[in-house]
């Protein structure tokens, strides 16, 4: 297993990505955080899926926005783990409005939870890491931060602010041994992708090169790569898993 003994924090994992993520590491051999906000049932169904197979689990609810709620979350871990090696912020809202349509609220959720949470997140378990002589930190980014596509202005500034601070701590915790790095997905088959219509849908199948939507799965296996042996010489990288629809 390419993750045996070691410990995990998936944010968002009550569903979809973070779910698929978080139950990739159990797979692997990891002991995974589960965070959640609102879905607690679901969260809970993840954590009993990562005890079922053999793993320890923890389950805690927490805004990722809020450093108070944050700072807890890591300090679960680290009392019930003994350490962190691994933070996946998954974490993350969409608004698909145009820019005259997006109002100042939403566009301080979005960047409140899509790139603020990842921030924090990394600030709290970065002291941690460093003191045990390294982690692996995976920000989920998106194509939409990249290319800026249908998915609204503020939905697109936060990502394109994750990847910014992905290189940017990637250089700065590298002589300690902590790997930054980010995964830009899109048309990932999750509920992010529901608000679109029919003709939306269309022009978004005929515009992916491999002609369908991603599994989740797809994508958390770019997650187990990157934290494990797969992964040591690389920080600062962007792994684009999007069946192709972003190439430059």
């Amino acid at each position: 297993m390419r993750l045996e003994g070691k410990t995990a924090i998936v944010t968002g994992a009550s569903r979809g990505l973070g779910r698929a993520i978080a139950l990739a590491f159990a797979r692997e051999g990891a002991d995974v955080l589960i965070n959640y906000t609102t879905r607690e049932q679901q969260a809970g169904e993840v954590a009993a899926a990562v005890e079922g197979l053999g793993r320890r689990a923890i389950l805690q609810r927490g805004d990722v926005s809020d450093v108070v709620q944050v700072r807890a979350m890591v300090q679960a871990a680290l009392g019930r783990f003994g350490r962190v090696d691994i933070l996946v912020n998954n974490a993350g809202i969409t608004m698909p409005k145009g820019l005259l349509e997006t109002s100042e609220t939403e566009w301080d959720r979005v960047l409140a939870i899509n790139l603020r949470g990842v921030f924090l997140c990394c600030q709290a378990v970065a002291e941690a890491m460093m003191a045990q002589g390294g982690g692996r930190i995976i920000n989920i980014a998106s194509t939409a931060g990249q290319a800026g596509i249908l998915s609204g202005p503020a939905y697109c500034a936060s990502k394109a602010g994750v990847l910014g601070l992905s290189k940017c701590l990637a250089r700065a915790f590298a002589p300690h041994n902590v790997q930054v790095n980010a995964i830009s997905p899109a048309m990932i088959d999750t509920e992010i992708l529901y608000w679109r219509t029919p003709a939306q849908w269309k022009d978004t199948m005929e515009s992916i090169p491999l002609k369908r939507l991603g599994n989740p799965d797809d994508l958390a296996e770019a997650a187990v790569f990157l934290a494990s042996s797969g992964g040591n010489f690389i920080t600062g990288a962007t792994i684009d898993v999007n069946g192709g629809l972003h190439m430059g």
